[in-house]
């Protein structure tokens, strides 16, 4: 079960989520889409997942928020389809460790110099066509308690 403070609680409501379990956003973020939990790794595919953008996403939650402040290099985020062929990356602050705020959020801006090929399961599972995350600077949405991160997809 994923850890939310109270003061983010607050504000939330429950959508269900596709193909686990519950998740809580704020209700004028997310429409009647499907949502499921994944491991995003930062960096660049090229330079073994250093640098900006996002190197990987795995669907298998394997990641433990305990973990996350010791790894700083990779977090739990929330994926929903979104229109346009893109995909909403849902990142709560309190799973980013600093580097990972300063280096990839703190300008509003997410650099990606590299196409992230994606499981074809979770666009599968999102029933979005595509295979990878493409290059581009990507809008970083901030929210109460949360980033948002609209990437396109090809």
């Amino acid at each position: 079960m994923t850890h939310v403070s109270r003061a983010v609680r607050a504000n939330l409501k429950s959508q269900p989520a596709i193909p686990i379990s519950p998740v809580t956003f704020p209700s004028k973020t997310v429409f009647p889409a499907k949502v499921m939990r994944c491991d995003v790794v930062f960096g660049s595919p090229s330079m073994d997942c250093n640098g900006t953008g996002i190197c990987k996403i795995t669907g298998t939650s394997s990641i433990r928020p305990h973990q996350l402040k010791k790894d700083c290099q990779s977090t739990i985020a929330y994926v929903a389809a979104a229109s346009n062929d893109q995909i909403s990356l849902f990142f709560f602050r309190e799973f980013l460790c600093i580097h990972l705020y300063l280096q990839h959020f703190r300008k509003g801006v997410l650099v990606m110099k590299e196409a992230c090929t994606v499981p074809a399961k979770i666009f599968n599972r999102l029933k979005i066509n595509g295979k990878t995350l493409l290059p581009g600077r990507y809008a970083v949405v901030k929210c109460d308690g949360y980033f948002r991160v609209d990437i396109a997809c090809a």
